[in-house]
């Protein structure tokens, strides 16, 4: 079972695949980290591997999971299962409804974020990236989380999804990735 009391201290990833740049203003782009690492991560799309490797690298939460033996699939979820069958490093974490809406949708800034403006079009932009976790897993704090799959990355979609459910908002199912890391099992 996977635990993240430890979590943040071990990065398994190679060191070849840090974006340059990575933490100044000036990281190298999304085409050209590909271009240097494609061969490497062959066996995962694009999107997946820009999303999560690239845009997060070592701030990732997930960045103790192995991607030498990594597989994954594309699955397409109703709305609900994102909020219901999936747990966040703080585990179970709570939820606030009113307050995302007002963040993603703009009410503070007047600028509706990214995250909101894709998933008003109907879809998230990419999908968000979860890791199966069949006997759950134990949270930053030492609890025992008994849910399917662990967030990887989505964090706000996950937020604003929940604020359009908890508003009543009708969503379609969404694309999600699901992976799998045999070395943890």
């Amino acid at each position: 079972m996977i635990d993240l009391r430890k979590i943040g201290e071990d990065l398994v990833w190679p060191d070849c695949l840090e974006p340059r740049g990575y933490g100044d203003h000036s990281v190298e782009d999304f085409r050209s980290w590909w271009k240097r690492n494609g061969e490497n991560l062959k066996q995962l799309p694009e999107a997946l591997a820009e999303q999560w490797i690239y845009r997060h690298w070592r701030d990732s939460v997930a960045s103790f999971i192995p991607i030498d033996d990594l597989e994954y699939r594309e699955e397409t979820w109703p709305p609900d299962h994102f909020i219901t069958k999936v747990g966040t490093v703080r585990g179970n974490e709570p939820l606030n409804p009113k307050h995302d809406f007002k963040v993603f949708s703009g009410h503070r800034t007047g600028e509706k974020l990214m995250t909101a403006q894709a998933l008003d079009s109907g879809h998230w932009d990419y999908p968000p990236i979860v890791l199966k976790t069949p006997e759950g897993f134990i949270d930053c704090i030492g609890h025992h989380i008994k849910t399917e799959y662990f967030l990887v990355e989505g964090h706000k979609r996950r937020r604003y999804l929940n604020a359009l459910l908890n508003r009543g908002k009708k969503v379609s199912d969404q694309r999600v990735f699901v992976i799998y890391s045999p070395s943890l099992a």
